[in-house]
């Protein structure tokens, strides 16, 4: 049989065929009108890259300026870190990140990154070096600013740090440090958290409140009464607090609570949660009965570190107040497979916030209102580079508008922050509880550096005068100097240990041509040469720092003599007396040193030094 082909014939299948093509464009269509407002929305925020993260270049008038930076600086910058790979970085806190230029000769060739972070103590700075130490493979160079207040141990991480953003691997590892270094020091006995079985009248009353006007109708002589009579057939609540509840626990992981309880709306925390929180979902009462403690802190080991530090008693109260948020692993038993493969390996579990984190910097509406404040804001004075440094454009016209630096040095003399922080108000090196010090995370660093070969500058912060007189007058002057000598100490050891030569550390913070800088005249708004105000130097100062550290010569600045002295267990004892002198013969000329005296010495809820038990 022969086929002819006619004129106008539709070849075979051509009907079925069509519908099929423009099905697959409508999909295709559908699908790109979904996709383009994501893509859209990414494109725009990487363009713009509010936070320096993605790395998009500075154009002017779009980003030079990124007013949203500084809010966001703690989470930002251990990704800059991640994407530049520098070869050298400087590390410490705000002061640091003031006044040490990443762009100064100096430093050693290659890509200088400032990755000093607002408020770090010394665990911190640990974390930003063996973050940085991971991408610089290892660094080549690292300047530390250490401070006399990151080595309290009081004084608490920034909000906004989390050990998930750090170097997972290093944090496993200081973990792991700590656990064997614990396991033998003295530790002082932990109180049990308290508990109770007895009636409480005032609670059964708080919580009944028809029992609570019954007994003021003399219905009946007491909440007791009613409770004998009629409440426990009823099964009423608040008769007393369960044995297993934890009062404390549930007033720490909930503090707007704590501020209730204490205000009087409520009787305690127990009440709170029946009134409340249990319909809230609260936690931090009652432990859950699947609760695995060992096997949460296995999953999180940066949890171990802060119990050690002494912010949580145990991994489910830092569970309730802080690792259910962030999605933490390990909690409870694992529902699906993809829980149980992230709680055995860890290295997923990292994978996965690193995404779920990087996502939320890229598709949210903070992140979009970020972007659109950023090219609005680039009439604004920069606050800081692209190279992690606070350059602080218009900080002069910040303090003038306060009265000037003179003003802002009065004003901090009654709150002695952050000297001594609240709740303690106490300065400590150690948790007595645990025998964590804040030694532990800055000798771990330096046997990193050791190990690594990299090259590690240390130096104590320029204080002017009136913080080291401050510092006296609460009575830390011992304490400060047994910090110098433990720095001293620790380092030489550690040099010993690797068989090398201890790292130079520099002391700037004895009283000297420096630091005794004249304060104007209150009322006198004249800025200050080498100070911001009384503790954030300037970068003329970190300029000399930095020629001081690396022998660096610029033909158009000097360096005092007397600015930098390089410590040794040789001359440490003899640095601190020629220090006491000097600054003793300041206070004799400064109004303020008196004016400091008086104020510490005030019994108040900002100075509770002399109640401190530990060390």
């Amino acid at each position: 049989m022969t086929l002819i082909w006619q004129p106008g014939d539709v070849p075979f299948g051509t009907e079925a065929s069509k519908p099929q093509t423009d099905y697959r464009r409508f999909a295709f269509a559908v699908l790109a009108f979904l996709l383009l407002p994501p893509v859209a929305f990414a494109g725009f925020t990487i363009a713009v890259d509010p936070y320096y993260i993605w790395g998009a270049p500075s154009w002017p008038g779009i980003n030079v300026v990124r007013p949203a930076y500084e809010p966001k600086v703690v989470i930002a910058k251990p990704y800059q870190v991640a994407r530049l790979h520098p070869s050298a970085v400087s590390l410490g806190s705000s002061r640091v990140e003031v006044g040490i230029d990443p762009r100064h000769k100096g430093w050693a060739p290659g890509t200088v990154f400032n990755f000093a972070l607002p408020s770090s103590n010394s665990y911190a700075v640990m974390l930003a070096f063996l973050h940085a130490q991971k991408y610089g493979a290892p660094l080549k160079q690292a300047v530390v600013g250490l401070d006399f207040f990151a080595f309290n141990i009081n004084f608490p991480l920034a909000s906004t740090l989390q050990e998930q953003r750090f170097d997972e691997d290093a944090v496993r590892e200081f973990a792991q440090y700590l656990d064997g270094a614990l396991r033998d020091r003295p530790k002082s006995a932990v109180k049990p958290a308290a508990t109770t079985g007895d009636w409480n009248e005032t609670l059964y009353l708080a919580v009944n409140a028809d029992v609570k006007a019954a007994v003021l109708r003399k219905e009946f002589k007491s909440g007791r009464e009613h409770f004998e009579l009629a409440g426990r057939t009823e099964g009423r609540e608040g008769a007393a607090v369960p044995a297993d509840w934890d009062e404390a626990g549930y007033l720490q992981v909930n503090p707007d609570v704590a501020a209730a309880v204490k205000d009087g709306p409520f009787v305690n925390g127990y009440h709170h949660w029946l009134a409340a929180g249990r319909v809230e979902g609260r936690l931090g009462g009652f432990r859950p009965a699947n609760w695995d403690e060992a096997r949460y802190l296995a999953a999180n080991p940066f949890v171990r570190i802060r119990i050690a530090r002494g912010e949580y008693r145990d991994g489910y109260l830092h569970y309730a107040a802080t690792g259910r948020k962030q999605g933490l692993r390990g909690a409870i038993p694992p529902t699906n497979m993809l829980n149980s493969l992230m709680v055995r390996y860890p290295s997923l579990s990292d994978a996965d916030y690193a995404a779920r984190d990087r996502f939320s910097l890229l598709f949210t509406t903070t992140t979009l209102r970020d972007a659109i404040v950023t090219l609005r804001g680039q009439s604004e004075p920069a606050a800081f580079d692209s190279l992690g440094m606070r350059v602080w454009h218009g900080q002069e016209a910040v303090l003038d508008r306060v009265g000037g630096a003179t003003a802002v040095i009065h004003r901090l003399l009654k709150s002695w922050n952050p000297i001594l922080v609240a709740p303690s108000m106490q300065f400590c090196f150690t948790n007595p509880e645990t025998g964590m010090t804040t030694f532990d995370p800055f000798r771990f660093m330096i046997r990193k550096a050791y190990a690594d070969g990299t090259d590690l500058r240390l130096f104590v912060t320029p204080l002017h005068a009136v913080v080291r007189a401050t510092i006296e007058a609460l009575g830390l002057g011992e304490r400060y100097a047994f910090w110098l000598h433990e720095l001293v100490r620790i380092n030489e050891e550690e040099a010993s240990r690797a068989g090398r030569q201890p790292f130079p550390l520099w002391d700037f913070s004895a009283p000297n041509s420096i630091t005794t800088e004249p304060i104007p005249k209150l009322g006198d708004r004249s800025p200050m040469r080498w100070f911001w105000e009384r503790s954030h130097y300037r970068k003329q100062t970190g300029d000399l720092i930095l020629d001081r550290i690396f022998d660096y010569n610029d033909p158009d600045r000097g360096i005092p003599a007397d600015f930098g002295t390089r410590l040794t267990s040789a001359n440490i004892d003899a640095h601190l007396t020629g220090a006491a002198t000097n600054l003793a013969n300041w206070s004799t000329e400064s109004d303020l040193a008196s004016q400091i005296a008086r104020e510490a010495g005030k019994p108040g809820k900002f100075n509770r030094q002399s109640e401190a038990t530990c060390w």
